[in-house]
């Protein structure tokens, strides 16, 4: 008997981040994501361990994909794989946040845009805030800072897709292909098109997008290839100004959600997971 079909499920590409995987699933549960179509990329350290209780109620389905680059190719497979098994899918990283500023559920902000075949969510870079090293405690509540609002980096996307009508992902990882007369729309029902729209919106729908987290894990970052095409990420004569300007403002939106968050992960190390969609509760508890 197959899975029973899931209103909003997300689909990533990870390597090596056991050590952020409960609170990126707990928050995305708390939001409303019903399901998580996870592909590992040659991952070293203890995901399997982490991912265990998820694994076992169902939550998270599991692929080994150590093709590299492999992210385009995972996207593909999970659209192959999955189509049938989901209202929308959203396609972010593992250093995503996906969320609702107006503070409703996400499944609720995405029912109207049901008409359109996939809507797309500017990302907001954040920078180190400050940190040389990993600090203990939460991503959201940890990095504060961020670039400009009207930075052009800001007006990059993620989408959010109708897997029944969307053929595939596109050159690289932030757009997907349509059929003919089918159009992916931002916010505010507006066609959008490629990697990034004309301006950055971020009212109804946004991701926080912690690119670097502390200067140490940036450092690291920095000798990566990318996911998705497999070319150099950054130019290194650049990436100094670059994550100079990550850190130009301070911005605190989900700090608040700190609390809901830790209040899932308490409950799921009590055995008792809360509910996919408790934001309030948990923001209460």
């Amino acid at each position: 008997m197959g899975e029973a079909r899931s209103y909003l499920s997300v689909c990533a590409i990870y390597r090596n981040e056991a050590r952020y995987l409960p609170e990126w699933l707990e928050f995305h549960r708390l939001l409303g994501v019903e399901r998580f179509y996870l592909y590992s990329n040659r991952s070293t350290d203890d995901h399997l361990d982490v991912l265990a209780p998820y694994l076992e109620e169902g939550t998270v389905a599991w692929t080994d994909w150590p093709t590299f680059p492999g992210q385009l190719q995972a996207y593909a497979r999970c659209l192959e794989d999955h189509r049938d098994d989901a209202r929308w899918i959203a396609f972010i990283d593992l250093d995503e946040f996906l969320f609702s500023p107006s503070g409703g559920l996400l499944p609720e902000v995405l029912a109207g845009f049901e008409a359109h075949a996939a809507v797309v969510a500017n990302m907001i870079y954040y920078g180190t805030s400050g940190h040389e090293t990993p600090p203990a405690g939460l991503v959201i509540e940890n990095y504060t800072r961020r670039l400009r609002l009207d930075r052009p980096r800001n007006r990059a996307v993620k989408s959010v897709v109708d897997p029944a009508r969307t053929l595939g992902p596109g050159y690289v990882s932030h757009y997907f292909t349509y059929p003919e007369g089918e159009t992916p729309v931002d916010e505010h029902h507006r066609p959008a098109r490629g990697h990034a729209t004309d301006r950055a919106s971020v009212d109804l729908l946004r991701i926080n997008h912690y690119i670097t987290r502390s200067q140490q894990e940036r450092d690291v970052k920095l000798t990566r290839l990318g996911a998705d095409t497999g070319l150099p990420v950054q130019n290194l004569d650049t990436v100094g100004e670059r994550d100079r300007r990550l850190n130009e403002e301070v911005d605190e939106i989900l700090v608040p959600y700190g609390r809901a968050v830790r209040a899932a992960l308490a409950a799921r190390a009590a055995g008792a997971p809360l509910p996919v969609g408790a934001l309030a509760a948990a923001m209460a508890a």
